[in-house]
């Protein structure tokens, strides 16, 4: 009945499939560490296999956005879906630790061509605020999906490594295949005067390098993290918990945000969530304990659910006829962070010790926070200086 009820061409069933490919992609990014580790993988390995996979989508993800303004989009976020799922059918099978380095590039690889298409088909159906709403539900479905992915895939991975994956990849097919013969996105809606605000493309900039920084973190504590978790003693279940916080706090903000347009073409919502990375990193370099690293996660994702949500708002809004090249750039920064991320913090923790990532990252945030300030500094003089020559 529920399925009769649904309309294939709605906002409603985008929803659905975002929130089902997070859910596996989620189940993926804790499954695959653990099983890496199963293989013999130290911090370097982890590091190799997060910077490989992210290096494969950060070079492939701006031809899909692309391809995205050009081709049908349902086609290619459902060919997405179905290579996804095969690869992932794969991997229980890999004898060594050589084999998932190909493997985890050819699935971002196919990832790639998921998120860029589903981005751009929201402009289809609404522009201004109207927009910006569907595009916070769009977040709030992939997060919610990412969030039960984590949980989930920690309660089976205990049960059989295979089972995240087996799992994984035949419902990520079974969906490709649904979803590229059922949906149908239209074109882009022509923003209508009023709605965006001249002038503020740098808000674009801004909130994508932002973004890309939260990104740095988040496969940080995907890909290295896992390592340290075990040799504190925690089951696959805590590290479950603990991802899930980070997506639990993302998609809580998610919503937050999608209540209120306050914090629409504003440059302090940005500073404010890079000051939430900083501090959550400060409490993972000093925590001992499940709950201490729990409350780390939650303010890391917290400021995640802030710089996603402005860097695809403003992707997909300041000018529609691009929406898919520019949310092509979005998910580009985020994966350069993504991607440098595990390569940096495989390194500082093999070499400087298992709590060095965070340290370093936490540096690394506050040298952002103070070059976006002095950059909003020099914009914000930039039309005193006109008005007064």
């Amino acid at each position: 009945m529920v399925l009769m009820k649904l309309n294939f061409r709605s906002l409603a069933f985008l929803y659905l499939f975002s929130f089902f490919a997070n859910l596996l992609v989620g189940m993926v990014l804790l499954g695959l560490p653990l099983f890496a580790i199963h293989l013999g993988a130290g911090n370097i390995q982890l590091g190799i296999i997060g910077t490989l996979g992210s290096l494969a989508y950060v070079l492939f993800v701006p031809f899909s956005g692309w391809l995205s303004d050009r081709i049908p989009r349902n086609l290619q976020a459902g060919a997405g879906a179905v290579l996804f799922g095969a690869l992932l059918l794969v991997i229980p099978f890999v004898p060594t630790l050589t084999w998932i380095y190909p493997l985890v590039a050819l699935y971002l690889i196919a990832t790639a061509l998921i998120w860029p298409a589903l981005e751009s088909a929201l402009c289809g159906f609404s522009g201004g605020v109207a927009l910006a709403r569907s595009a916070g539900w769009f977040n709030v479905s992939w997060s919610s999906g990412a969030t039960l992915g984590f949980l989930l895939a920690g309660l089976l991975y205990s049960r059989g490594p295979g089972l995240v994956f087996w799992l994984a990849g035949g419902l990520s097919i079974v969906l490709g295949l649904a979803f590229s013969s059922l949906f149908r996105a239209a074109g882009c809606k022509e923003q209508q005067g009023g709605q965006t605000r001249s002038g503020s493309v740098y808000l674009l900039y801004l909130s994508w390098l932002s973004n890309g920084m939260v990104y740095f973190v988040f496969n940080i504590l995907r890909n290295i993290f896992p390592r340290l978790a075990e040799s504190l003693g925690f089951s696959s279940a805590d590290l479950g918990m603990l991802l899930l916080c980070l997506s639990l706090a993302q998609t809580v903000l998610f919503v937050v945000l999608n209540l209120t347009s306050r914090w629409h073409f504003k440059f302090w919502p940005i500073v404010v969530a890079l000051l939430s990375t900083f501090a959550g990193l400060l409490i993972v370099v000093f925590a001992d304990s499940l709950a201490g690293f729990a409350i780390g996660f939650l303010l890391i994702g917290a400021s995640g659910g802030v710089t996603y949500s402005a860097s695809l708002y403003y992707a997909v809004s300041l000018e529609s006829s691009i929406a898919g090249s520019r949310s092509g750039w979005h998910e580009f920064y985020l994966g350069a962070g993504a991607f440098s991320g595990p390569l940096i913090g495989g390194l500082l923790a093999h070499y400087l010790g298992p709590k060095s990532p965070y340290a370093v990252s936490a540096i690394l945030v506050v040298i952002l926070i103070f070059a976006q300030v002095f950059y909003f500094r020099l914009i914000a003089a930039g039309p005193k200086i006109q008005s007064s020559s």
